[in-house]
């Protein structure tokens, strides 16, 4: 069964599960290592003790990661479909936690559409227009100008949205291939970085 990467449907959870076991992994290790110095040893005062205690720095980064998710569940299917059904052929991500240097934003759905950018989120009484101007600074220090953000607190609103940049003609925009991104277009490279800004 293939693992939803980041921006698909399913990503939140099956990364947390992933995240649960390598840290019970990471910290397995130092704890055996300790283990095998004290049962060969008989003593805590040994090389493998300090070994072990060095192990625990992965094992305590791996745990920053699980906590960081621990509250977050993958959005309903229900909800997955709907918005699905309404984006045609867009550029779309899904289960983003976008990050600006002050806050966290969970966006639930974003699609792309030319220089068009649409996204749902259910933080009702947020300002977004920080994290709307965050996306738009990122996209132009990395050399796609012309962009324009929208985050939708609301569904309809945000299904209205992408109905209408499903049904538009494409844009014809000048872009230059990015060689970070072989073999991808103008939108499936603007997702990428904005999934570069996303947990």
């Amino acid at each position: 069964m293939r693992i939803p990467g980041k921006g698909e449907w399913g990503y939140t959870d099956a990364h947390k599960r992933s995240q649960i076991l390598k840290t019970f992994l990471f910290f397995l290790i130092p704890i055996s290592i300790f283990v095998l110095g004290y049962v060969t040893t008989g003593t805590k005062r040994n090389y493998f003790t300090i070994l072990a205690i060095v192990g625990c720095l992965p094992a305590c980064k791996e745990m920053v990661n699980v906590l960081m998710f621990l509250k977050r569940r993958s959005m309903p299917k229900g909800l997955y479909e709907e918005i699905e059904a309404h984006g045609g052929k867009l550029t779309r991500a899904y289960e983003l936690v976008l990050t600006t240097y002050e806050k966290n934003y969970p966006v639930h759905s974003l699609v792309i559409s030319g220089n068009e950018i649409a996204g749902y989120t259910t933080m009702k009484n947020t300002d977004l227009k920080p994290l709307q101007d965050h996306i738009v600074k990122m996209l132009k220090e990395n050399g796609i100008s012309g962009i324009h953000v929208h985050i939708f607190p609301d569904l309809k609103t945000y299904l209205d949205r992408v109905d209408a940049l499903a049904k538009r003609d494409p844009e014809e925009i000048p872009f230059t291939p990015d060689e970070r991104f072989p073999g991808m277009n103008r939108e499936q490279c603007i997702r990428e970085l904005i999934l570069s800004l996303s947990l």
